[in-house]
């Protein structure tokens, strides 16, 4: 029971604290009203027209309903202070405005109908007072008022928007410019307000340019101090010496605004000193001086978070709000890109892992009696313990069947009718497990093919969420990471230009100091201090391509920097035709796909004709497109098996041994579809990379792995097709003399552009090479600069 009488008490008293809260929040505002009413109430034009209240009262009853008593309270008293006939115009205009604005039969705009009863309300009095038509100065002073008071409906309706809009609306130039107009009336409706030796206008006045000087600066401190001068001087009639002297105040407060507070008050007392024995005309006495210095105090003790508002909306914080949008977006997008890839696991699961039987089609078939067989009187016979080898036979008739080889083909069926009495019923069979095979093979590798495809869309996608994550959490740009990294190091660089940021592609001009140093001493500042900068904000090694001096639009030092990379290669390819013949079932390529990075392709068509050459180029141009579009090497090649193996008119198939070399880091991934063996000779040491994956088309699975070697400088990487050994002779004998004769060339330091050819004809020489044969030879070395007064020895590992 204490417990729950201790909550109600606190609810009790927090409920008192908010009602408390609200009030005092309402009473604040009221008490705004009150005083604008009063000020602009006693605001005189041209010394006869007070056209300012009505306007206020206008808007006022439109939008804040509940505060138009303290409006009406104000403008009372304001008026009172005047003269008591000013009451009763003021009242007169009060009842014409609503009875206008209660005629149903027309609605008047709220400018139009403010300007209306000021015309009619000054008329009816001043036809009264003068017992007739007013005077033509009179009704002069009747015309400004009216539109003096039309175009004020219009600053406050256009600062005093609808109250749950006044906070959330942005400051516009217009809205700015209507607060800082009803301003000015303000200060007009208190210039006769003084006590003693404080006046009340020269203190809200330089209390307003102080404290626009610390918001907004230069700009909006001389804006604010000229316009609101302006104004109260036409008010007065007085185009006086005051307006500069605002003006001036506004300006050096504001260049001060750095200093803080101190700079502002100390700077804005300097031209008034300065007008005051200049110009001895000038109303700047002994008020003037103590109203200016009493708002300096009262400057000082004004709250900073009422400095921090204004800031921001006078320079809103644009970049927090994109910073906002982006994190939104980013964190929609990820969302969204979660939920696609949990997707892509279903849909992997799916199609591929879930209804699919690895075993049948990644092993080799288990040769099993048919149906016809398993009906047969002579089974025993057959496939007993007394086994006539014929599981053997149908073995060998599945892979002649598959490869195509129609003799050996032909020769199996033979045998087969030899020992079988049901022969075509049997072969029949067979077709028919084949063709099962086949489109078993085909389906399943589909299904992995759109897997290995969703696999690379998810992996891009995830690659753009993380790029979009990391921009959001940096939010800058790399020109301005690039130029804080560049000042902790001292170096004097004015500007800095990203002209290409693709990876292994960067190009970076960078705008240095000119401190008249020579060449070498320039060159030393970008290896010394800012190639390690560059290297640590991009992650790889850059060179300077370029220095050089220009004169426009002043001397400056112009560096251009681009990405270098550790390693460089040399090749050499070696093709021949068989029997040197003008066609060759080989095809090659070797291209950079960025500066980085190099692609080594080798592929070998079936045969020795047109057929073959055709299909071994098509899929070195297939697989290059597919590089192009950034699709894994894996996904490109189960795909172009699957493109090569469906709807062809006759079989044929093509290795294809792919490599990429990376010169940055220094490796090689090699991925092989029915292709030799890549050696790599590392001095005396000798690498092989091996694979074991079926040509792309060839059989109906297909499965491909990758393997990764990490070089060295002075290594060096053959790729051969299998038409450099001979059939005729023993495979490890000629691998091994095909590899000794390349290191002894080597050892020689023989120019690559030589190697190749010599070496090949010393190996043709010891065995016959009757097929079309390719060698490619790459060789890794580390990338020497120009400058380099040494290179590194050519040592081999061993």
């Amino acid at each position: 029971m204490a417990n729950i009488e201790m909550l109600e008490e606190k609810t009790h008293l927090q409920g008192v604290t908010a009602r408390f809260s609200i009030k005092k929040v309402s009473f604040f505002i009221h008490l705004f009203f009150f005083l604008l009413a009063l000020f602009l109430s006693r605001a005189v034009m041209f010394e006869a027209a007070v056209p300012f209240l009505l306007p206020l009262w206008a808007i006022v009853k439109q939008r804040y309903e509940n505060k138009k008593w303290s409006v009406l309270l104000g403008g009372i008293i304001g008026a009172l202070t005047l003269s008591l006939g000013q009451v009763f115009i003021l009242c007169l205009q009060i009842i014409l405005y609503e009875l206008i604005t209660r005629f149903r039969f027309l609605k008047l705009p709220t400018a139009v109908g403010v300007a209306t009863a000021i015309f009619f309300g000054q008329f009816l009095w001043q036809g009264i007072a003068h017992l007739g038509l007013p005077p033509f100065i009179v009704q002069l002073y009747i015309y400004y008022e009216v539109v003096l008071a039309f175009f004020m409906t219009i600053f406050v309706r256009l600062f005093f928007v609808p109250p749950h809009r006044f906070w959330a609306v942005g400051w516009s130039y217009e809205r700015v410019g209507a607060g800082l107009v009803i301003l000015a009336m303000v200060l007009t409706g208190v210039q006769s307000v003084v006590v003693s030796y404080f006046g009340l206008f020269p203190f809200m006045l330089h209390l307003a340019i102080c404290i626009a000087a610390l918001a907004g600066g230069v700009p909006i401190a001389a804006m604010v101090a000229t316009i609101v001068g302006a104004l109260v001087g036409v008010a007065k009639l007085s185009f006086t010496g005051m307006i500069s002297v605002y003006a001036m105040t506004g300006v050096v407060a504001g260049l001060f605004s750095r200093l803080g507070r101190f700079g502002v008050v100390l700077a804005s007392l300097a031209p008034s000193i300065f007008f005051f024995f200049y110009d001895a005309t000038l109303p700047i006495d002994t008020v003037y001086f103590v109203s200016i210095l009493v708002a300096g105090l009262v400057f000082f003790i004004l709250p900073q978070r009422m400095f921090t508002f204004l800031h921001d909306v006078i320079h809103p914080k644009r970049d927090e709000v994109l910073l906002q949008r982006q994190q939104w977006l980013t964190e929609h997008t990820t969302e969204k890109i979660e939920t696609f890839q949990n997707f892509v696991l279903f849909m992997k699961e799916l199609v591929f892992d879930r209804f699919t039987s690895t075993e049948s089609v990644n092993e080799i078939r288990k040769i099993e009696p048919s149906a016809t067989c398993m009906s047969c009187f002579r089974y025993d016979h057959c496939w007993g313990e007394r086994n006539n080898h014929m599981d053997e036979m149908i073995h060998h008739w599945f892979v002649a069947k598959t490869n195509s080889r129609e003799g050996e083909q032909a020769l199996l069926e033979e045998r087969i009718k030899l020992k079988c009495i049901k022969p075509a019923k049997l072969l029949e069979e067979l077709d028919y497990q084949l063709y099962n095979d086949k489109m078993n093979g085909q389906f399943y590798h589909g299904k992995k093919m759109i897997a290995l495809q969703l696999r690379d869309l998810s992996n891009h996608l995830n690659k753009l969420m993380e790029d979009m994550k990391e921009e959001t959490l940096s939010f800058k740009t790399i020109e301005e990471e690039l130029e804080y990294e560049f000042k902790r190091a001292h170096v004097q660089c004015f500007q800095i230009d990203v002209i290409n940021n693709t990876m292994g592609e960067r190009v970076i001009i960078c705008s240095l100091a000119n401190k008249n140093d020579t060449y070498d001493d320039q060159y030393l500042l970008c290896e010394r201090i800012i190639l390690p900068i560059l290297y640590d904000v991009f992650s790889e090694p850059f060179q300077v391509e370029k220095i050089s001096t220009q004169k426009a639009p002043f001397s400056h030092i112009q560096v251009r920097f681009r990405s270098a990379v550790r390693y460089e290669i040399e090749y050499d390819i070696y093709s021949r035709a068989k029997n040197s013949a003008w066609v060759s079932g080989d095809s090659h390529a070797v291209f950079h796909i960025h500066p980085g990075l190099v692609a080594v392709m080798l592929s070998d068509g079936m045969g020795q004709n047109r057929e073959a050459q055709r299909e071994s180029r098509r899929l070195v141009r297939l697989m290059r497109e597919c590089l192009t579009y950034n699709m894994n090497p894996e996904t490109a090649m189960h795909t172009l098996h699957y493109v090569m193996s469906l709807n062809r008119e006759v079989d044929m198939y093509a290795t294809i041994d792919f490599a990429l070399v990376d010169l940055q880091k220094g490796a090689l991934w090699s991925w092989k579809a029915g292709s030799m063996s890549t050696y790599i000779l590392r001095g005396e040491r000798l690498l092989k990379v091996d694979g074991a994956a079926a040509p792309v088309g060839f059989m109906p699975v297909f499965s491909i792995e990758t393997e990764k070697v990490n070089l060295l400088a002075e290594d060096y990487v053959v790729m051969v097709s299998d038409g450099v050994f001979s059939g005729n002779y023993d495979w490890e004998e000629q691998e091994q003399y095909f590899i000794s004769l390349l290191k002894s060339r080597i050892r020689e330091e023989m120019p690559i552009e030589v190697i190749l050819y010599d070496v090949m004809e010393q190996f043709s020489n010891m065995y016959e090479v009757d097929d079309d044969c390719t060698v490619i030879l790459l060789n890794v070395a580390h990338v020497v600069p120009k400058w380099a007064v040494f290179s590194p020895p050519n040592t081999k590992i061993s």
